[in-house]
């Protein structure tokens, strides 16, 4: 028996080929079920807000807390989670990760005041924080067959904006016909039926974690505390200002944690993330590409949202239902993306994808202030959809490959922190953008309807560019196409 390998891990080296194939899909559908619902929970929530905030008598200022507590501490945590995955074993922190955040969603359905509610959504957060990397360097290590492994994380990469668009659908569904709770209650069967199949012995870790290893306390005090400060100060421009003084000195803060992390890693004999792994080209840009990216999905699913309701006057569930094209698109395209990447590459299908995205987000820059859902917000969906579709499967498989297994949840966690950063910190510079802009708008004695759209183009605008830089930072990625070292989660 090899080092550092459990006798359950042997006994899955001898298993047959049928039962082999039997746990790894069961490992992909734990695993991608647990993103789903952990993704989803960034979008499910916006629909609701408005409700919520009649029911538990929210100040306005408090209210986008609701949204925020959850990114905080997901944004947060995802490094020092990731690592976590790697010294203490990939599925005890998967299913601790899992049990925080179904016993938060149930408190955030049982919530009977705002401090309550704001509380456990941070909870949510600091579970999905654990979950999140563990479960993809679950995938990537159970996964050790090219072909096989590329399905599995194009599967993955698709979930980005498919749970996203399904959170905007679901939000709208169960607050207009059931009740705002259930967007919280909904994650407890959920939840518990994912730890049940996640307890079965096909998921146990196949490598015994590392003897005599232990955290970095240092280095995880400092990443942990300077993504904190990041995501903070960023969320919190929604109420003041980008060049207040609190503003620049939270960025300051974080600058400073940050290069002190650095400091700390390269020094440290047991560092929670092995600096180097950002020594390789595909890896370093395929993290950038995927915060910038996310920066500009995210705002725009909010926006548009924005754009249905308040300006075209659609329910929640009509606003909800118009977006069930992009995630069936979306779905389509990403299994597209699997099938092309190893013909065409990971640059090739990365800069066809953003490119054709940005397309799309350029469309809404002449939407009008009375829409037509099939010739003004359809094309855009359907191109978002599917650039979105053929860019994030290579961007996944780029930025795990090349990563040992032992740095396996590490390099997830960079991942997962590059999209929820990029998701908080592009909300953040949007919703600034466009609130500037619609007070000059109202200022100048424009009329509403026209200053609000005029707000959303300028939100438009900046996620047309930032979709624009990622597709152009797709030039520096190789033409990787998932020949995987089995010693290694690489691709070369």
């Amino acid at each position: 028996m090899g080092r550092g390998t459990t006798p359950s891990a042997a006994r899955a080296a001898k298993a047959t080929p049928g039962a082999a194939g039997k746990a790894a899909g069961l490992a992909l559908a734990v695993t991608c079920g647990a993103q789903f619902m952990v993704i989803i929970d960034d979008t499910v929530v916006a629909m609701a807000l408005p409700t919520i905030r009649t029911a538990l008598d929210f100040e306005q200022a408090s209210l986008a807390w609701v949204v925020d507590a959850y990114m905080l501490l997901f944004g947060g945590f995802l490094v020092l989670g990731g690592r976590c995955a790697d010294l203490f074993g990939r599925r005890r922190v998967f299913l601790t990760g899992l049990a925080v955040f179904t016993v938060a969603s149930l408190a955030c359905g049982l919530a009977n005041s705002s401090e309550m509610l704001i509380v456990s959504r941070g909870a949510q957060g600091f579970g999905a924080a654990l979950l999140s990397p563990a479960a993809l360097s679950i995938l990537i290590t159970v996964f050790t067959e090219a072909k096989e492994r590329r399905r599995a994380l194009g599967i993955w990469g698709g979930l980005t904006g498919i749970s996203g668009v399904s959170g905007v659908l679901l939000g709208g569904v169960i607050t207009d016909i059931i009740d705002w709770r259930w967007v919280f209650f909904i994650n407890i069967p959920v939840g518990v039926l994912l730890f049940a199949l996640a307890m079965r012995p096909a998921l146990a870790d196949r490598e015994a974690p590392a003897k005599g290893t232990s955290t970095d306390s240092t280095g995880a005090v400092l990443i942990t505390s300077a993504l904190l400060l990041l995501v903070y100060t960023v969320i919190s421009t929604s109420h003041r200002p980008w060049g207040s003084a609190a503003t620049i000195a939270g960025f300051v803060g974080a600058a400073v944690l940050l290069a002190g992390f650095v400091v700390r890693e390269l020094r440290a004999e047991q560092p929670l993330i092995r600096l180097g792994i950002f020594a390789n080209r595909q890896i370093a840009a395929a993290n950038v590409m995927m915060l910038l990216a996310a920066s500009g999905l995210y705002g725009i699913f909010f926006f548009l949202t924005q754009y249905m309701q308040l300006l075209q006057g659609w329910s929640p569930l009509r606003a909800g239902l118009s977006w069930a094209p992009f995630g069936v698109t979306m779905a389509v395209f990403s299994g597209i993306a699997i099938q092309l990447l190893p013909k065409l590459g990971s640059r090739v299908l990365c800069l066809l994808g953003l490119g054709t995205a940005t397309v799309g987000l350029g469309l809404l820059l002449g939407a009008p202030v009375k829409a037509s859902y099939a010739s003004d917000v359809l094309p855009t969906l359907l191109l978002c959809a599917a650039g979105y579709g053929l860019a994030m499967v290579p961007l996944v498989v780029a930025a795990v490959s090349g990563v040992a297994k032992a740095d396996s949840g590490a390099a997830s966690g960079v991942l997962n922190t590059g999209q929820q950063i990029g998701g908080a910190t592009g909300l953040a510079v949007l919703a600034a953008l466009a609130g500037s802009r619609l007070d000059d708008e109202v200022a100048a004695g424009t009329a509403m309807p026209d200053a609000l759209l005029a707000s959303f183009h300028s939100a438009f605008l900046v996620g047309t560019v930032l979709s624009a830089c990622a597709a152009l930072l797709a030039l520096v990625l190789p033409a990787l196409r998932t020949e995987f070292d089995p010693e290694t989660t690489s691709g070369v």
